[in-house]
């Protein structure tokens, strides 16, 4: 299907059987061999075939989590959205060779890929290299970063892992400078106020010795002539001559200049950046500079140096740029390389997300596309997205914000997603073809999450919107639901049954074939299951059968309705099942297995089954809950995220790592589990911290325990305290401790006096 997929390593199962339910058996006489009725499923009378699903299933939760389920929902294996097979490695001369980069990156284990960039006229660039293992990236990223090569100190990191659209890339370490360039301030009078405008126009947007310079009209001091025009942005050298290729002026007048060399200048403002930490690059935008600024790129080795550079260096007025303003502001950005045909279908979105953080304060959103004649948009180079703010956290709200439009336009009604298994099957994924084809947009259908996602123009999403859900609500209206009867049911059913069946969901609905044995309903699952009871009814006056224990469900000991057949031979009722499988979200014991022959039954509920019995809200809260569960079970191998609303969770890692989480962007120490501290060893912080604690102790009423040696404060009430951690009782005078408490009311009257209130 179209529609952006994912680079992943791990391989997704798309799941899109639905088991076939059965009516409970019952054995006739003893001459004729027992039918098991079969109810069957049938959408615009086409039959699905019966198939067993696979044993496995890789779902994607908290959007960059990757697990892998097996039957039962027994979690299998958990790739975190910290764990990426990709580093990238910045700064690289373009003269190094791949051969060079493979003897680089290769002491670190198995390289399965070396991405080399397209040659271009840049002095650096950036190489993309794929290990065999998240874990071996990680290590690669952690040793060179800050290698030598090619006289260049390089960057590497990890890439960010975005597990559907695994494309980011986050720079944060990068500094934005910008200072006036040599200029000076020149003005020209004109006699009328047409010569004055015509000046102006030829002048805006112009180039003088690769100045940009702009012009209006000015009242005010100097008066040069009738109609007064100032010129920003001519060159340090500009003569009063100058000002004539504009128009002929009845006089002129310049100014001096803020300073004459941008070499100087710009040499002097390296200095200045390399004194504040590791310095990789610094580059300068060649001219024209706009507005009369000169724009320049730092990149440093850490975030750390790039935020000392911003609070030591930005609002300088060094001498060496004229004593004008120096901005240097420390930014973060996320950049994200999509295919041409993906960022048409995206553009309107984009270009909405643009405007709307147009407004906030040093946010913003760049696009950099190639303008092609071609009409072959594969062949055309991809389009870059640059998402850039000051704050990690503005970056990371606006980066959920762009994944949102990536993640597509959810199909959805009633506030719940659009499904049904039609979509799944040939006829119905030719139906979604077209439907790109007529509205030009993409439709990517999810089989596993019962999704349909809309990519493109907002016009064209909405008319197609509007026809999957008539197609949705026509397909409820016309399904069809085969229920085989077996035996002497016929004749029974052909009775009064059949009848009451017919006066309660119409008797358009209701159609017995008698040659093939086969009842057919029309309608919704509710009149299927009225059906089933009614068939159920007819069946439980067969006083000569005797129904198999097989055929009673475990959870309710009755006859199972709307039956489903496990592979271990017991039946359950459909919602005696779905109601099994929504408690297990609470009670979050996985496997989840069987619970025939008095729940000894071993045999792991199929997830295909549990797919097709669970809404995609309550499949997903099962997986969710056994994530979790298996989560909190390895207190030693995961961690949270540090940053409180963030449910992220990363795997134990090598000391000197540096891990980045892929949703709120924190980067943490893997060493003491907070947010990394760059400049501090972990054992200078935790000095801090026992200093800091050791100071507010003293001003607090707080021990330590005499049983587990944990501070506890006494805030309020009586002089007998319970640990909350070892449930010591304690005396708090003198810390006398006391088995269940008894005898330390006597003790401190006793000894103290009173109970201390």
């Amino acid at each position: 299907m179209n529609g952006l997929q994912s680079h992943h390593p791990s391989t997704s199962f798309h799941m899109t059987t639905k088991p076939t339910s059965t009516l409970p058996e019952h054995s006739g006489n003893k001459q004729r061999k027992s039918l098991s009725p079969e109810l069957s499923f049938s959408s615009d009378n086409q039959t699905r075939p019966r198939h067993v699903g696979p044993s496995f299933l890789t779902i994607t939760l908290q959007d960059h989590t990757k697990v892998r389920l097996g039957e039962g929902f027994e979690v299998k294996d958990i790739i975190t959205g910290f764990e990426s097979r990709w580093i990238h490695l910045g700064n690289v001369p373009s003269s190094v060779s791949s051969r060079t980069i493979n003897r680089l990156v290769s002491p670190f284990g198995q390289v399965d890929t070396v991405t080399m960039p397209a040659s271009s006229n840049s002095k650096t660039s950036t190489v993309k290299v794929q290990y065999s293992t998240p874990t071996e990236a990680l290590e690669a990223a952690t040793k060179l970063n800050g290698a030598d090569i090619g006289n260049k100190k390089i960057t590497a990191k990890v890439y960010i892992n975005n597990t559907s659209h695994a494309n980011g890339m986050l720079r944060d370490a990068s500094v934005r400078v910008e200072w006036e360039a040599p200029s000076r301030l020149g003005y020209a009078g004109y006699a009328t106020q047409s010569q004055a405008e015509a000046a102006i126009a030829v002048a805006n947007g112009s180039a003088m010795r690769k100045n940009s310079i702009s012009a209006i009209i000015y009242d005010g001091l100097p008066a040069v002539g009738a109609y007064n025009v100032i010129f920003r942005g001519l060159p340090a050298d500009a003569k009063q001559e100058d000002l004539e290729q504009f128009g002929v002026p009845e006089s002129t007048m310049l100014e001096r200049p803020n300073y004459s060399s941008n070499d100087i200048g710009t040499k002097g403002i390296r200095d200045m950046l390399e004194e504040c930490g590791e310095l990789i690059s610094f580059d300068v935008l060649p001219p024209p500079h706009r507005e009369g600024m000169v724009k320049a790129w730092a990149h440093f080795a850490s975030p750390h140096d790039a935020q000392v550079a911003h609070d030591h260096l930005d609002g300088r007025r060094p001498n060496f740029i004229g004593r004008t303003r120096l901005s240097v502001r420390h930014v973060q950005t996320m950049s994200y390389m999509l295919p041409q045909r993906i960022y048409q279908k995206m553009e309107g979105d984009i270009a909405k997300l643009r405007c709307t953080w147009q407004g906030s304060n040093r946010v913003g959103v760049s696009v950099i596309e190639r303008k092609f004649n071609t009409i072959a948009a594969e062949d055309s180079p991809p389009v870059l997205i640059k998402l850039s703010a000051e704050y990690i956290k503005q970056l990371s709200q606006l980066k959920l914000a762009f994944e949102r439009i990536q993640h597509g336009d959810i199909v959805m009604q009633d506030k719940k997603p659009v499904w049904d298994d039609y979509f799944s099957r040939p006829v119905g994924i030719s139906y979604l073809r077209n439907l790109e084809r007529f509205h030009g947009i993409d439709i990517q259908a999810e089989p596993t999450r019962r999704t349909i996602a809309l990519f493109g123009p907002i016009v064209q999403r909405d008319s197609a919107r509007y026809e999957i859900l008539g197609k949705v609500n026509h397909l409820r209206s016309q399904k069809f639901w085969d229920i085989p009867l077996a035996g002497r049911l016929i004749g029974l059913f052909v009775s009064g049954d059949l009848i009451k069946l017919q006066q309660n969901i119409g008797r358009e609905n209701v159609v017995l074939n008698l040659e093939k044995r086969i009842l057919t309903i029309r309608g919704n699952e509710r009149i299927h299951q009225a059906a089933c009871k009614a068939v159920q009814l007819a069946q439980s006056r067969h006083v000569d059968e005797r129904r198999p224990a097989a055929a009673i469900c475990p959870v309710c000991f009755s006859d199972a309705v709307i039956p489903i057949h496990m592979e271990c031979g017991h039946t359950w009722c459909k919602n005696c099942l779905s109601g099994y499988l929504v408690a297990a979200t609470g009670n979050k014991m996985f496997p989840l297995t069987c619970l025939g022959n008095d729940a000894t039954c071993s045999q792991p509920i199929s997830l295909t089954l549990a797919q097709n019995v669970l809404s995609a809200s309550e499949f997903d809260a099962l997986a969710n809950a056994s994530y979790w569960s298996y989560v909190h079970s390895h207190p030693n191998e995961f961690h949270h995220c540090p940053t409180p609303d963030c449910t992220q969770v990363y795997r134990s890692a090598p000391r000197d790592a540096i891990l980045q989480c892929p949703s709120c962007l924190m980067r943490i120490c893997p060493s003491c589990h907070v947010e990394y501290h760059d400049g501090w060893t972990c054992e200078e912080l935790e000095a801090v911290d026992d200093k800091l604690f050791a100071e507010w102790s003293e001003s607090h009423d707080v021990k330590n325990c005499p049983g587990c040696k944990i501070p506890i404060e006494r805030s309020q009430g009586c002089n007998h305290m319970t640990c909350t951690r070892c449930q010591t009782h304690i005396c708090w005078v003198c810390l006398a401790t006391f088995p269940k408490g008894q005898g330390i009311y006597d003790h401190m009257r006793h000894e103290h006096g009173g109970i201390g209130l």
